[in-house]
């Protein structure tokens, strides 16, 4: 592993667990066994690491979600494996899924202004995917995606706090009949 992994890796799992904010360069240094001075060879700053790990842990999830959408035959299955693939990547990167569920709200990182982030986007293609084939009603196919993705962002973080009365897996197909049911509930 190569100190730049190092400095990746443990920046990774120190924004996840306490913040961007709350984290600090020497911090990520010291536990990544790295000399400051290494971290600012990689990267201008806090800021550009944060952003740097930003796009890694966007892309691996719409790698994920890509694969998904093109494994399944119809809309309502590509919602399904959509749903499931953000469940997913959570239970198999969890440091980077909480990462991507934090990260926004700090400010420091995100997509460019004015634009969706991917994974809405992709929700949205395949929401409008859908109402232009008459299964689900016409609406705001990114807002739907949005409320989607909330839905699956508040079940992540019940899972990841065990605050839920019932398993993992009921939980995750729950979420996938309630996404069902947002994308054909009728606009008014």
């Amino acid at each position: 592993m190569t100190k730049r992994d190092a400095i990746c890796d443990t920046a990774l799992q120190l924004f996840a667990e306490k913040g961007i904010e709350a984290t600090t360069t020497r911090e990520i240094a010291e536990q990544a066994d790295a000399a400051e001075g290494t971290l600012y060879r990689h990267f201008d700053g806090k800021a550009d690491l944060a952003q740097s790990l930003y796009r890694r842990c966007a892309a691996e999830l719409q790698q994920r979600l890509t694969d998904a959408r093109e494994a399944a035959p119809t809309s309502p299955e590509r919602l399904e494996a959509l749903v499931r693939s953000v469940f997913d990547f959570y239970a198999t990167k969890p440091a980077s899924c909480t990462y991507l569920l934090s990260a926004r709200e700090s400010g420091v990182v995100g997509p460019e202004e004015g634009t969706l982030p991917p994974p809405v986007q992709m929700f949205a293609g395949v929401l409008e995917e859908g109402m232009e084939q008459g299964i689900y009603p016409s609406a705001s196919a990114p807002l739907v995606a949005g409320w989607i993705l909330a839905m699956i962002q508040r079940t992540v973080l019940f899972l990841k706090a065990g605050t839920l009365a019932l398993d993992k897996q009921a939980a995750i197909d729950r979420t996938v009949r309630a996404a069902r049911q947002l994308a054909e509930a009728p606009a008014d």
